[in-house]
């Protein structure tokens, strides 16, 4: 039972962290607002999706506004 509490604490971190770095980044807000609803709809796939795929634009200011 601690494992299963452990993991789905790990996950919902993921996931804020996620929407954090979504709200922070420098997406303009129509694509902000679809990985919002990707973290939301599936928290712990669309927070690695996230991390794994949506932060590519944002990093040096390399970001369109």
């Amino acid at each position: 039972m601690a494992t299963a509490l452990a993991a789905a604490l790990a996950a919902l971190l993921l996931a804020i962290a996620a929407l954090l770095g979504v709200l922070r980044s420098g997406h303009c807000n129509a694509v902000k607002i679809l990985w919002v609803v990707i973290v939301l709809v599936a928290p712990f796939l669309g927070s690695l999706a996230w991390f794994a795929l949506g932060r590519r634009g944002t990093e040096h200011g390399t970001a369109s506004r």
